[in-house]
């Protein structure tokens, strides 16, 4: 019962992750004119990719320091991103006014630098709460992310049908990380600390630097699609572009907080079993691409049906998007995990930088491909061939660190991607499934397929991964546990 509560726990915290940028959307959509939707869209996408592009997960790297040095890897970690805060809270302030000037107007620079207090805000954050995704616990998590979100949400609809304005988004920005920092420090039971002197100041900045050109990719890749499209198919294009992301792209996100700490956790908690170990690996290279082939057709079957329905008319996709979407969701969770749970477990941070600036190659070659033809198909169809590069990447580079379950990672991988591929294709060429009802059943059918299918593919490496005598490491160690 209590792994059955951390569990729970974890997917509630991926949905809220899942549900807020939803929730946050509709309500902009509503309490904002068109311009100022558009302007509270630039500010969302700058910030975005500066935090992404600055981004060091330092709490992984207090997850794979030993427990025996835990306090001076936690405060090492607090130091470190403190002086991050500090440097990108200078570079928002740099670059308001150019910034400004490019995407609005230069009159309202003073917007984007009201996002500078935000990342020195964000660094005074206590990382143990995230370093007790090591033990499975995510209840304090749950509790910072729900407060804080709900605060900063009741704020922004204040906001926005006080004003009307951009500056809904702006005091949502603010009230969510002040309120999200000071509950990291009351449900902590390790006082913060700053420590900027010792060998594992070092050891931290060779583990999370190189984070940063892997942030430097997913920017990129999250934000320069849409500069793309803006470019070439004009601003109506770019909305509908928007919602497609945010309700295919996005989601995935709380689907990775899911994801990633059971494999982070798992494979850290059995680093001295290795047969564990190897099960393990070997679990989650089969589990993961079926995941993501049952993500990828709920897309395909939901997405004609309920864009419009949440959004409003306008906002329909083509089945020709909405097929290329589906596929190129499915490679990027496929090329995503186990692959980074292992490379940040073992401290391969500069081979994940690598793999994650693979998919910038399917960017340059829609934007080649949107030139001669501009449609989004075009640009799509280069992103996918993008994804399919990446992942080929990513298995080469994770292959010694695979062992015998880099074969699980390729057959799965290349098996699961003829479900959302054939399912897409017909829904493109077949008329008589266009109404939701026969895409529905469609979707239904193959859920059925899927999951028989992992119950013959995963109940026995899940038995050897998680048998009676490994259930152990669900629990705090004994010393956690008593003080």
């Amino acid at each position: 019962m209590a792994a059955l509560s951390k569990m729970g726990a974890l997917a509630f915290l991926g949905a809220t992750e899942i549900g807020v940028p939803f929730v946050r959307m509709i309500i902009l959509t509503r309490v904002l004119g068109p311009y100022e939707f558009g302007f509270a869209a630039a500010l969302s996408a700058t910030y975005g990719a500066v935090e992404q592009i600055t981004d060091t997960s330092l709490y992984r790297f207090v997850l794979a320091t030993s427990r025996d040095r835990y306090q001076e890897a936690l405060a090492t970690a607090h130091g470190i991103a403190l002086m991050r805060g500090l440097l990108v809270a200078a570079l928002f302030l740099a670059l308001s006014y150019p910034v400004g000037c490019g995407m609005v107007s230069c009159g309202d620079w003073s917007a984007f630098a009201w996002l500078a207090p935000l990342p020195l805000i964000k660094s005074l954050e206590n990382l143990e709460l995230r370093v007790y995704e090591r033990d499975y616990r995510y209840k304090p998590q749950l509790i910072a992310s729900l407060v804080s979100h709900g605060c900063g949400i009741a704020v922004m609809l204040a906001v926005g049908l006080w004003t009307g304005t951009h500056y809904a988004l702006i005091a949502y920005l603010i009230v969510q990380a002040i309120v999200n920092v000071g509950l990291t420090h009351i449900l902590a039971t390790v006082p913060f600390r700053v420590m900027l002197r010792g060998p594992l100041v070092g050891q931290a900045l060779r583990y999370s630097l190189p984070l940063m050109a892997n942030g430097l990719g997913n920017a990129i890749m999250t934000q320069g699609d849409r500069l793309l499209v803006g470019a070439f198919l004009g601003l109506q294009t770019l909305g509908l572009y928007a919602v497609v992301i945010l309700t295919s792209y996005v989601p995935t996100s709380g689907l990775f907080r899911l994801l990633g700490p059971v494999q982070m956790a798992g494979l850290i908690n059995a680093v001295d079993r290795p047969d564990v170990y190897e099960a393990r690996l070997r679990l989650y290279a089969r589990a993961v691409p079926m995941v993501a082939a049952a993500y990828a057709l709920g897309w395909e079957v939901l997405a004609k049906s309920f864009m419009p329905a949440i959004f409003g008319a306008r906002f329909v996709a083509s089945d020709l998007t909405i097929l290329l979407v589906g596929l190129i969701v499915y490679l990027r969770v496929c090329r995503t995990e186990p692959m980074t749970a292992v490379l940040l477990q073992t401290g391969g941070t500069a081979k994940l930088a690598v793999a994650n600036q693979m998919p910038m190659l399917g960017l340059a070659l829609g934007a080649l491909l949107v030139w001669i033809h501009p449609q989004l198909e075009s640009l799509l169809a280069g992103m996918v061939v993008g994804e399919i590069v990446a992942l080929i990447a990513a298995l080469t580079i994770v292959r010694g660190r695979l062992g015998t379950a880099w074969r699980d990672a390729v057959t799965a991988s290349t098996t699961f991607f003829v479900l959302p591929l054939a399912v897409g294709v017909l829904f493109e060429t077949v008329p008589m499934l266009d109404p939701f009802l026969p895409r529905l059943a469609v979707g239904m059918g193959c859920a059925v397929v899927l999951l028989a299918t992992g119950l013959a593919v995963l109940s026995k490496p899940a038995r050897q991964a998680y048998r009676p005598t490994v259930r152990s490491d669900m629990q705090p160690p004994r010393k956690q546990a008593a003080e």
